[in-house]
């Protein structure tokens, strides 16, 4: 936290530009493929996972908004689970003693493996069970985990080669 406070003009434009850019992702999915959620992980990296989570929720409840659920009833347990899509890997990451920008690959790739095991691997199958039936949480854990092997490494290669270039235009941790 710098000496301005938490929220500052230039974070609050940070977090706008990437709820919309979540949004735009994932609205633009082909089919159930999206990597709407590297915005929201990306969010966490740079403005710290406070505001990962606060991007993860706006995400979700805009979204909803944009493209409601075909069950068209905005469910903030998945609201919860975007929010902590910016929060956990962040976490994880900061507790192997990395911060933004100095960030290692490994460690990186830790953070958001936890990160989107709770999140996508676990808490939405058992929200979407919860909504739709007792026998579809093994069904969709392991869908879920089959896209989570080829997300986990790209969101994390994106995470390190972004934050290498913006580093050193742009500096969200100073304000």
């Amino acid at each position: 936290m710098n000496k301005k406070g938490f929220l500052t003009t230039k974070k609050i434009a940070y977090v706008g530009i990437l709820v919309a850019l979540s949004v735009a992702i994932n609205t633009l999915r082909i089919g159930s493929v999206s990597f709407g959620g590297f915005p929201i992980i990306f969010s966490g990296y740079v403005l710290g996972p406070g505001l990962g989570f606060v991007v993860g929720g706006l995400a979700d409840l805009v979204g909803f908004l944009i493209r409601p659920s075909s069950t068209g009833a905005f469910n903030p347990l998945f609201a919860l689970t975007s929010a902590l899509t910016g929060a956990i890997p962040v976490i994880v990451t900061k507790s192997l003693g990395d911060k933004y920008p100095n960030l290692k690959l490994w460690k990186v790739l830790i953070g958001v493996l936890i990160g989107q095991t709770v999140t996508s691997v676990i808490i939405v199958p058992f929200a979407i069970s919860i909504l739709y039936g007792k026998n579809t949480f093994w069904y969709y854990m392991t869908s879920a985990a089959i896209k989570q092997v080829v997300s986990i490494p790209i969101y994390s290669i994106l995470v390190i080669s972004i934050s290498k270039v913006l580093s050193k235009q742009l500096h969200f941790d100073k304000n």
